[in-house]
């Protein structure tokens, strides 16, 4: 179809040490690369901020995903210095996501200020799992305006030229 661009992406999780799951090799394949925690949530603040900062490092990764992986009225997220993090993402060039579904909404309006302070360009995604889950970047969005943010801030409401340069830069 005309006026549409496809992106290849994929969401890996970043081990205990800060290592993904999928080679340099597989990932470099990828327009974009999502690094979110998907196991072993008991760690120290410490521990935990340095396995993300790790992930953060690598060059194909594009974002950072649920940065708190906080399950609302169900799972607390784990310690994170998440000040941190966005300074990392700040110095290595990476961008954060903001998870609309409603049952994580992470990352917290109450951080966005000072994503946007740093310099960190935020991204909307609905983490849908079936089709009627993409109404929920309604939640993401609210998140956003909640959070100070401006359209400028976030990925998602670009034009196509300035998200494909991001995704390169990135």
């Amino acid at each position: 179809l005309k006026g549409f661009r496809v992106f290849s992406g994929t969401e890996v999780d970043i081990l205990s040490d800060g290592t993904l799951d999928w080679s340099d090799r597989i990932l470099e394949r990828f327009d974009y690369v999502v690094a979110s925690i998907h196991s072993k949530f008991k760690m120290t603040e410490e521990e935990a901020t340095k396995r993300v900062i790790r992930a953060l490092k690598n060059p194909h990764v594009t974002m950072l995903g649920h940065p708190t992986g906080r399950l609302l009225l169900e799972r607390e997220g784990y310690p994170i210095n998440l000040r941190e993090v966005i300074d990392a993402a700040s110095d290595y060039g990476k961008m954060i996501e903001i998870n609309s579904n409603p049952h994580r909404l992470d990352l917290d309006w109450t951080f966005c200020r000072y994503a946007k302070e740093k310099g960190v360009m935020l991204v909307i995604n609905p983490d849908a799992h079936w089709t009627g889950g993409l109404a929920d970047v309604q939640y993401g969005i609210n998140v956003a305006r909640r959070g100070w943010l401006a359209p400028s801030d976030i990925l998602n409401t670009r034009k196509i030229a300035d998200v494909v340069h991001a995704l390169r830069r990135g």
